[in-house]
């Protein structure tokens, strides 16, 4: 599996030495550039009101949110990596934010393309393994156009994204006889950021939009909490914790949207046993996160959308359920990017919901809670309206 999405490069398909290396540069590179903190506020928050600028067009009519949705977040890992954002009407860009989306819908977790990746020289492209492929050579051909055209103006005294450091650092490396920070390194480490980056969120946020449609009620409370505390003013990070039941809302639209339910793979260095199986050196486990976030014994009545379990009498968010949340995995692979994930979710929901009510086309005939599972479990394509408050 990580040899056919990742050839054993980037942050998500690597292990070993070469994984802990990149991790720990790309995480220190990240934070330079603000990754998960504070500071990315104001960036966030520009590509929020241009989605409601473009949402604001539509005058309250049935939308599907998908493409502007992708649109607006991905430019937000673009800023930080490729150092600029791009237009909604850019057709390159909207042509990569398919490539991927197409990736992610036909690759199926539990598939044989996955379990067997050879499979993918099957004629007639039965499993999409080819697809697949064509889609990942077309995406790190857009990724290497970036590169070439960032190593052309290359200044070692003017860091602007990621790529400018990579290419500070491959220089640094080459120096010393260290030849892990090749191109393909390089490439397969931004096309880790940018898919991870923006289809997680927006997939999360779809199921955001979704579970409000289906429970009126909780989006009235919402409404009802984010007017007292913010009013008219501008969401910030530091709401977070005067929006208790927003912060209750979000944590269960994660563990009931449970959008990565087979985590990421792990790779043991060493034979070790639990449970009473066997598990070698070498062999790819996979997490089965849905385990967790539906287990009974920990959340009562699992298959129930109730953000309420995480508020404790006083109606604060916390609790022994909110600290046995792994939405993001756990361990020494957890999600990369789950600082900013939980920022990105939380200033887009309240910024939405503050100035605007969802609404389903039919009441009659609400989108199914039933979703698809690709590399993310996601749901089906839907159309909802987004109505001004005032």
């Amino acid at each position: 599996m990580r040899d056919f999405f990742s050839k054993e490069k980037g942050v998500l398909g690597s292990s070993g030495s070469s994984w802990k290396e990149q991790r720990t540069f790309s995480l220190n590179v990240l934070r330079k550039f603000g990754f998960g903190k504070r500071c990315l506020e104001n960036q966030i928050m520009d590509e929020v009101r241009g989605l409601l600028e473009v949402i604001e067009k539509f005058g309250g009519q049935a939308i599907d949110i998908e493409e502007p949705l992708t649109i607006s977040v991905a430019n937000i890992i673009c800023s930080i990596v490729f150092g600029k954002r791009f237009d909604y009407n850019d057709v390159k860009f909207k042509r990569l934010l398919f490539l991927l989306n197409e990736i992610f819908h036909v690759t199926t977790g539990s598939s044989f393309l996955v379990l067997f990746p050879t499979l993918r020289h099957v004629p007639f492209d039965i499993f999409k393994g080819q697809t697949v492929q064509r889609n990942l050579d077309e995406i790190q051909s857009f990724i290497r156009e970036i590169i070439d055209n960032h190593r052309l103006c290359f200044d070692k005294n003017n860091i602007n994204d990621f790529i400018d450091a990579f290419l500070l650092e491959q220089q640094n490396q080459e120096m010393e006889g260290n030849a892990s920070f090749t191109d393909e390194q390089l490439v397969v480490t931004v096309q880790d950021f940018f898919s991870a980056g923006s289809e997680t969120t927006v997939t999360t946020l779809r199921w955001a939009f979704l579970f409000l449609i289906h429970n009126p009620y909780i989006q009235t409370k919402l409404h009802k909490q984010i007017d007292e505390i913010i009013g008219e003013a501008i969401p910030q990070i530091e709401h977070r914790e005067k929006l208790p039941y927003m912060e209750a809302f979000v944590l269960e639209v994660l563990r009931m949207g449970n959008i990565v339910p087979l985590g990421l793979a792990h790779c043991p260095n060493r034979d070790f046993e639990y449970g009473g199986y066997l598990f070698p050196k070498g062999v790819t486990v996979l997490p089965i996160l849905d385990s967790a976030l539906q287990d009974p014994n920990i959340f009562n009545n699992p298959q129930k959308f109730q953000p309420e379990r995480f508020l404790d009498g006083e109606g604060k968010c916390k609790g022994t359920q909110k600290d046995k949340m792994i939405p993001f995995s756990t361990g020494r692979r957890v999600c990369l990017g789950e600082n900013l994930a939980r920022m990105e979710l939380f200033l887009y929901l309240v910024a939405i919901l503050q100035k605007l009510e969802i609404q389903p086309v039919d009441t009659s005939d609400l989108p199914s809670l039933k979703g698809h599972l690709g590399i993310t479990y996601m749901p089906k394509p839907y159309k909802v309206k987004f109505i001004r408050r005032y």
